[in-house]
C-alpha cells in the first residue's frame, strides 16, 4: 500500500509511461510554512515494538554485542533487532560488489559501516536501513525496497560531476533476502561527524563567522539542489529537488582543518521511505529547507544540542548577537518576510559579512614599573630616524606613481547591488576567441539558475547593456580598446602594457598539464612513475618532439609507454603555452612546424578539452598496449573532474608546485583519490596569487586610462571583484582573488 501512495503522489516524476518524459518543474510554494523546529524521523517510534532497554535500538550496543558473542546471529538477544552486519560480510550491487569492513555507529534512521569496493579496493561508507518484521509487513516491506531502488539513485542529469558538498549516493542496493536496504558512498566522506557531534565534542557554541561560514556553504549547495537538473535510475528527469531533512544530524562537518566544511547527506528523498505509514508524510520544500537552515543556525549560536527546549522567539537567546545577522536569521526562520529561495539568502547573507565581529587579539599592555627609568632620545637619532621615514615615503610615492593600479587583497564590495556609479547605455567590449572568459560566460545551469554569469550582471544594472565582441588575437584585442573601437576588454596579463591603458585583476587561472587517472591500472600510471610532476624543459622536449617514448624522459624510471600529444584548439591556450613552457624562438618555431604539419603525420592531435580528457583516459586504459598521452589546458576547464591527474610543474632548480591543495593544507599527490575525495580538495590561491605556479596568470579588465570616457572599464571590474560575483567565478573553475 505505501508504495501505491507514493506511486499517486509521484506519477509523473518517478514513474514515467513514456521513454521520454518532459523536465518536471519545482511545485510552486503557494502556502506560509508553519514555523517548526527541524527533527530527524523518530528512530524510537519506528521500532518501539523492540522492547530495547536502552530505548534506542539503532543506537543500543547489544545489536553488535551479540555478533561480537555470536558472528552468525541474524537478532540481538536481547530484543530481537536486527543484529549488526558482521566484518568481512560481501554484497553485490548494481554498480559492484562490497564488503563490510566495520561497523562505526548510527545517524538518523540508519546504521553506517566502513567498507570498501572490492572491484578497485576504494573505501565506500555504507548506510544500513531496516525493515523488520514487528515494524512492517511483507507488502509494505516489497513496496519500500522497489520505491528505494527507484529514488535513491539519483544523479545530475547533465552527467558532470560537481563539487556541492552534496553526498550523492552511488549504489542504492535492496537485500533480495533479508528486510535491509543499502545506500553506497564513495569515499568517507559519509563518516564525517555530525553538526551536533561537533557541538557535543567541543562544548561551546559557533562564533557568528563560524556559523556565517556553515550557512554559506549550506545555501550554496541548496541553491544547486533547488534548480539543476536531475536523472534518477528510471530515466526520468527532475528540474530541481528539495532537501527536506536539514537537521544537526544530516549536515556533517570536516573540521580538522584551519578551516571546516559543510556536506549535505540524508535527504528525505530516500530517507522517509522508511518512515512508518502511520506517520504525518513530511513534505520537503524549498521553504522548509531554509526554515530548517535558519533553526540549525540558531542551534550553533547556542551550543544547545537540546534543541527542542530553545525558542528563537525569545530575546534571551539572542544576547550579543549581531543586530543585522538577527535580522537575516529572523527571516531565514520565517519569524520575519521570508526569502523565496536560497539564492536569494544567500545573497542577502552576503552583505552581513562585513558586520559580524571579527576575532581580535588583546595584548595586555606591561605596567610601568616605578623604578623605570626614562630615556630622551638623543636628537641625531631622531634626525636619522625621520631621515629613513622620509627616504621611504619618497620611494613608496615613486612606485605608487609608476603603478597606479594596484591589486587590492579583497574585494571591497560584497554584492552587485551595492557597486554604484555604473554608466547607463550601451557598451561593446572584447576579448580573444575561444578564451577563458569566451567559456564562462557561455556557461548557465551549471552555475546559476537558468542564467549566465553576462546576464547576472546585466540584471544588477538594469540601464547597462553590454554587447561582446570577440577578437582573433590578444593583439587586436588590446588595439580596439586604445583605438577607441572598444569600451573596455577582458585578458589574461601576460605581458606588461603602455601607459594608454590601464587593468584591475579580477581572478586567476593557469595552464594544467596532465596525464590519465586511472583506476584499473592505476599501479602502472604516469602519474606514480612521474611523481606527480614535471618540469619546464621536459615539457619542451616533449612538445618539440625530441622525446616520443616516455622512457626517453630522464630521471624517472618509466615504463615503455609511447607518447601521444594532445594540445587545445583554442589560439589563447596555445598562445600562452608558448610563452609560458616553450619560451625560446627555436621551440616555438618547432612546436609550430609540428602543428602545422599534424594533418600529415598527426604528431599532435588538436581537440576541446572535453574531449581530451576522455581520450587521454582511454588511450591508457583501452588499447591492449597502454599509451601514455598528455596534454594540456586552462585549469577553468579542467578542475571537477577526475579522469586525468595534474602534474606539478617544475621550473629550473625550484621545487614542483601543485596548483590543488588538499583541506589538510597539503598538495595532491599521486595517491590522492581526485574521484571519491571530491570537496576536499580546491585550487591554491597563494601559488596564483604569488606566481609561484609557473603557468599562472591572472584575469584583468583592460580599459583606456583617458577619464574623458565613461568609466564602464573601471565599473565593469569592481562588478567582477565583489565577494557575491567572485564566489560565482571559482564555480565555474576560476581562482579568486581571495577565499571568503
Amino acid at each position: 500500500m505505501v508504495y501505491e501512495q507514493i506511486k499517486a503522489k509521484l506519477p509523473q516524476r518517478f514513474f514515467p509511461k513514456s521513454k521520454n518524459p518532459p523536465v518536471v518543474e519545482l511545485e510552486p510554494i503557494l502556502t506560509p510554512v508553519t514555523l517548526q523546529p527541524p527533527t530527524a524521523i523518530g528512530v524510537d517510534i519506528i521500532y518501539r515494538k523492540y522492547r530495547c532497554w536502552r530505548g534506542n535500538t539503532l543506537g543500543c550496543e547489544w545489536p553488535e554485542k551479540t555478533v561480537e558473542q555470536n558472528p552468525t546471529a541474524k537478532i540481538c538477544q536481547n530484543c530481537g533487532f536486527p543484529a549488526i552486519i558482521p566484518a568481512k560480510t560481501e554484497f553485490r550491487g548494481y554498480k559492484g560488489r562490497y564488503r563490510i569492513d566495520k561497523y562505526i555507529g548510527n545517524r538518523g534512521i540508519g546504521r553506517l559501516y566502513q567498507g570498501i569496493q572490492l572491484t578497485d579496493q576504494q573505501p565506500a561508507i555504507i548506510k544500513e536501513y531496516l525493515l523488520p518484521q514487528l515494524a512492517f509487513n511483507a507488502e509494505e516491506t516489497r513496496d519500500r525496497k522497489q520505491a528505494f531502488e527507484r529514488l535513491a539513485g539519483l544523479s545530475l542529469a547533465d552527467g558532470r560531476i560537481q563539487d556541492i558538498r552534496l553526498n550523492f549516493p552511488w549504489d542504492a542496493i535492496s537485500d533480495p533476502i533479508a528486510e535491509r536496504c543499502y545506500l553506497v558512498t564513495n569515499g568517507n566522506i559519509d563518516a564525517y561527524p555530525t553538526l551536533r557531534t561537533y557541538l557535543k565534542a567541543t562544548n561551546k557554541p559557533m562564533s557568528e563567522r563560524e556559523v556565517y561560514r556553515v550557512l554559506d556553504q549550506v545555501l550554496q549547495t541548496l541553491q544547486f539542489l533547488h534548480g539543476q537538473k536531475f536523472s534518477l535510475p528510471t530515466g526520468q528527469i527532475q528540474q530541481g529537488i528539495a532537501h527536506g531533512n536539514i537537521n544537526l544530524d544530516s549536515l556533517l562537518i570536516m573540521a580538522d582543518t584551519a578551516e571546516f566544511f559543510i556536506h549535505l547527506t540524508d535527504l528525505t528523498l530516500w530517507e522517509n521511505l522508511f518512515n512508518l505509514s502511520t506517520s504525518k508524510p513530511v513534505i520537503s520544500t524549498v521553504a522548509k529547507d531554509l526554515v530548517d537552515l535558519g533553526y540549525v543556525a540558531f542551534y550553533l549560536l547556542q551550543g544547545n544540542i537540546l534543541a527542542a527546549n530553545i525558542d528563537p522567539k525569545k530575546e534571551q537567546y539572542w544576547q550579543g548577537v549581531t543586530l543585522e545577522f538577527k535580522a537575516f536569521l529572523f527571516r531565514l526562520l520565517g519569524l520575519d518576510k521570508p526569502f523565496n529561495n536560497a539564492e536569494e539568502a544567500r545573497e542577502a547573507l552576503l552583505r552581513v559579512y562585513q558586520v559580524l565581529p571579527r576575532e581580535i587579539l588583546i595584548i595586555a599592555e606591561q605596567p610601568e614599573t616605578p623604578k623605570a627609568k626614562l630615556y630622551r632620545p638623543s636628537i641625531l637619532l631622531v634626525s636619522i630616524l625621520g631621515g629613513l621615514l622620509l627616504c621611504g615615503l619618497i620611494v613608496w610615492l615613486v612606485q605608487r606613481w609608476k603603478s597606479p593600479e594596484t591589486a587590492m587583497e579583497e574585494p571591497v564590495v560584497c554584492c552587485l547591488k551595492s557597486v554604484t556609479g555604473v554608466p547607463g547605455g550601451k557598451f561593446n567590449y572584447t576579448g580573444e576567441k575561444d578564451s577563458t572568459w569566451s567559456f564562462i560566460r557561455r556557461q548557465s545551469n551549471l552555475i546559476l539558475q537558468n542564467q549566465t554569469l553576462e546576464e547576472k550582471l546585466k540584471a544588477s544594472q538594469p540601464k547597462l547593456q553590454l554587447n561582446y565582441q570577440p577578437e582573433d588575437s590578444i593583439k587586436q584585442v588590446i588595439a580596439s580598446v586604445k583605438d577607441k573601437q572598444k569600451d573596455f576588454a577582458i585578458a589574461n596579463m601576460l605581458e606588461p602594457l603602455t601607459p594608454e591603458l590601464k587593468h584591475q585583476e579580477f581572478a586567476y587561472d593557469g595552464l594544467v598539464v596532465f596525464v590519465a587517472f586511472s583506476y584499473s591500472k592505476r599501479d602502472k600510471s604516469l602519474p606514480r612513475a612521474l611523481n606527480g610532476q614535471i618540469s619546464i624543459q621536459q615539457l619542451q622536449d616533449l612538445y618539440t618532439g625530441k622525446i616520443t617514448n616516455w622512457q626517453q624522459l630522464k630521471g624517472f624510471n618509466l615504463p615503455k609507454l609511447p607518447v601521444n600529444l594532445y594540445i587545445p584548439k583554442d589560439a589563447e591556450t596555445i598562445r600562452i603555452f608558448e610563452q609560458r613552457v616553450l619560451r625560446n624562438e627555436e621551440a616555438i618555431a618547432t612546436f609550430r612546424y609540428l602543428k602545422e604539419q599534424q594533418e600529415s603525420n598527426t604528431f599532435f592531435t588538436s581537440l576541446s578539452t572535453l574531449e581530451m580528457l576522455r581520450q587521454v583516459l582511454n588511450d591508457f586504459e583501452k588499447n591492449k598496449i597502454p599509451i601514455g598521452s598528455i596534454g594540456f589546458s586552462p585549469l577553468s576547464q579542467v578542475f571537477g573532474q577526475c579522469s586525468v591527474y595534474p602534474l606539478a610543474i617544475a621550473d629550473k632548480d625550484k621545487a614542483a608546485v601543485q596548483t590543488l591543495v588538499q583541506d589538510n593544507g597539503k598538495p595532491i599527490d599521486p595517491n590522492t583519490d581526485l574521484c571519491d575525495d571530491k570537496g576536499s580538495y580546491q585550487p591554491n590561491i597563494q601559488v596564483f596569487k604569488t606566481g609561484s605556479y609557473p603557468l599562472s596568470y591572472p584575469l584583468v579588465v583592460l580599459y583606456p586610462g583617458d577619464n574623458s570616457r565613461p568609466p564602464i572599464g573601471q565599473k565593469f571590474a569592481e562588478m567582477l571583484r565583489t565577494a557575491e560575483v567572485q564566489q560565482i567565478l571559482e564555480k565555474t573553475g576560476l581562482v579568486p582573488l581571495s577565499r571568503q
